[in-house]
């Protein structure tokens, strides 16, 4: 039979109950129930949508331990681990302005500015990889996995626009 904890997929972590702490490492720990959990797969239900909401912990061996339903329910240095963790999973720049944007053999370059600094990126297939998001955001998928977030795609001058397909 499996453990209790185990057994439920739908469970709700109670943020009162959590703790996050790091290792002499800087590895993330969860306390929790009494137990300590390291090595966990943190991953958020919506994290283009509401990237603070519905945090799944999962197991090594890949089962579910439960979900936080909102990160702001943990106490403050609890939540600043949690989210540099989360921070570094979803590495996800703001673009704050684009350079030249070519596009060859469909495939678009650009030189953008981003709050992790310069960029260049390359996009494959920009009719998939730049989607319009909820509140006139935009991300950007480039041929490296990275994601960029265009905060305001409206804003953008209208050749941008064009060039990206938005």
């Amino acid at each position: 039979m499996t453990e209790e904890r185990n057994s439920d997929p739908q469970r709700r972590l109670d943020p009162n109950q959590m703790k996050f702490t790091r290792s002499a490492r800087g590895n993330l720990i969860l306390h929790l129930d009494g137990e300590e959990y390291q090595d966990l797969n943190i991953r958020r239900a919506f994290p283009l949508e509401s990237d603070e909401r519905f945090i799944g912990f999962f197991l090594p061996d890949g089962l579910e331990l439960g979900m936080l339903e909102d990160m702001a329910d943990l106490e403050e240095e609890s939540r600043r681990e949690l989210q540099n963790e989360l921070d570094k999973i979803y590495f996800r720049p703001i673009v704050t302005s684009f350079g030249k944007i070519t596009e060859e053999h469909g495939m678009l370059r650009g030189d953008i500015e981003t709050t992790s600094g310069p960029r260049q990126i390359e996009i494959r297939g920009w009719r998939k990889n730049v989607r319009i998001l909820s509140g006139n955001r935009a991300i950007i998928l480039d041929v490296h996995g990275n994601r960029y977030l265009i905060e305001d795609w409206r804003e953008l001058p209208k050749l941008t626009k064009e060039i990206l397909g938005l």
